[in-house]
């Protein structure tokens, strides 16, 4: 992708943020990152209901903090939105993957899969296997978003998840330990969200949610237990691996409260960093944007392919039209400036053509009368070897009824035979006759008495239908 105008924009619970990207010679960069804060009704508690609600409010809003963008946009939604599973599967071939991780997700997911967008995304392969993220939506779900961007002016192509981008930049920033099984929590925007590595690679990634209205103490504590339930129910002592620290990264004041609650009960230590220190998210989504290839995740609907690929044949047409009418404008100015000129030549041609008519009459007729001399005083195909040449072809079985010679043109036969056969025999044996051009059989009636009646026609040199 890189090269190429994109925005991505990261969709929290109740900001938008995006980037966008300016194509250099050698490396796409981020030429901008904004972000802006909605207010919610009370009984809204994300942008996801406010869409659903609160629809024409939200749009003006975002019509009024928000550009709008003709460029292809990648949308990332939090992870809470959807279904995601981390699984390994037997397979490196791309068609064998999509169709188990189909059925690992049908499996899994409480959504009807016609009404579900279902995705994955290729974390680790190797010969044989790879270890995959799956994800499943519901497709009125990301419609829903979707519809209320793009009355927005904002047109989203592709459907990514925020923890995604986040794992993205944490990759890029060098954070992610390359040994031992490691815990990342992060806490942005009310969104938590779990990943858990060994040796690098994503074994588990979950979002926590259902805790936005707890106290903070009650908060840490859920987040400490799910955090040691997510560890637990990998077995990483079955497997050698014991999780070295749990990291945090958060906004705002430092969350002691957790790292205590996983200290204290749970014997796990962990480190707390601030999000401000990284790029933002949509930074994030939009590198991932950048080298977007068929192994990685997008919850986009197909039908918007369908939509995006009807728009641009129309657009294709437009040019299409424009271009020819253009050119029919052109063509048509010439046509005019040039009739005069044309008329003249016209003139000049049709007056040659009169002067050439009577000479051209005059050699036709005289070839018509060579021709026809030519004829008269050839003696080589006369009716006798006409006659001699067709009695000696003519087959037993075939009573012949009528003779005809038409000099010059053609010799005309009638009669009976007792089968088809002996019909098709004998005009086969004419047509490799020398004396004729071709043969034609214009007529086989099938008689009372058995017999075929027949009309056969021998064409002579200079008989041919012009």
């Amino acid at each position: 992708m890189s090269g190429k105008h994109l925005t991505a924009l990261a969709l929290r619970t109740r900001t938008l943020e995006w980037a966008v990207q300016g194509p250099t010679s050698d490396k796409a960069e981020v030429v901008g990152t904004h972000q802006a804060d909605f207010e919610l009704l009370p009984d809204c508690p994300s942008l996801l209901q406010g869409f659903r609600t609160d629809r024409e409010r939200l749009v003006q809003e975002i019509r009024t903090k928000v550009p709008a963008s003709s460029l292809p946009v990648v949308l990332g939604i939090p992870a809470s939105w959807a279904l995601l599973r981390i699984a390994d599967l037997p397979t490196s071939d791309p068609d064998e993957r999509r169709g188990m991780a189909e059925l690992q997700i049908d499996k899994f997911s409480p959504f009807p899969i016609d009404e579900s967008v279902i995705s994955h995304e290729v974390l680790q392969q190797e010969e044989g296997h790879c270890r995959v993220l799956l994800s499943a939506i519901p497709t009125a779900t990301v419609n829903g978003v979707a519809d209320a961007l793009r009355a927005a002016d904002i047109r989203p192509k592709w459907v990514d998840i925020n923890v995604l981008g986040w794992w993205r930049i944490l990759q890029d920033a060098g954070k992610i330990q390359a040994t031992g099984a490691h815990a990342y929590l992060i806490l942005d925007d009310n969104a938590c969200d779990l990943i858990i590595t060994i040796q690098g690679i994503p074994a588990a990634m979950r979002a926590l949610s259902g805790l936005e209205d707890l106290t903070p103490e009650d908060r840490a504590d859920e987040l400490a237990r799910d955090i040691v339930h997510t560890l637990a129910s990998l077995d990483l002592d079955r497997a050698g691996e014991k999780p070295s620290e749990v990291t945090i990264w958060h906004r705002g004041e430092s969350p002691t409260e957790l790292i205590q609650r996983l200290a204290e009960p749970f014997a796990v230590t962990a480190h707390a960093y601030s999000l401000d220190t990284l790029p933002p998210l949509a930074e994030g989504l939009l590198r991932r944007a950048q080298t977007r290839g068929r192994d990685m995740l997008d919850l986009a609907p197909p039908a918007w392919q369908q939509a995006e690929k009807s728009r641009r044949a129309r657009r294709r047409a437009i040019l299409f039209s424009s271009v020819v009418l253009g050119v029919w404008a052109i063509g048509v100015a010439v046509l005019f400036g040039g009739l005069q000129i044309q008329k003249q030549m016209l003139a000049r041609q049709e007056a040659r053509l009169t002067a050439l008519t009577v000479p051209a009459e005059k050699v036709r007729a005289v070839r018509t009368r060579a021709m026809e001399l030519e004829q008269y005083v050839d003696r080589t195909r006369s009716v006798l070897d006409c006659l001699r040449e067709t009695s000696e072809l003519l087959p037993p079985g075939i009573d012949l009824k009528s003779f005809s010679y038409h000099k010059g043109k053609a010799v005309e036969l009638s009669g009976e035979a007792g089968s088809f056969t002996l019909i098709s025999d004998f005009k086969q044996s004419m047509e490799k006759s020398k004396l004729f051009v071709s043969t034609d059989l214009p007529r086989i009636v099938h008689m009372a008495n058995g017999k075929e009646n027949f009309k056969l026609t021998a064409i002579l040199p200079g008989g041919e239908k012009p």
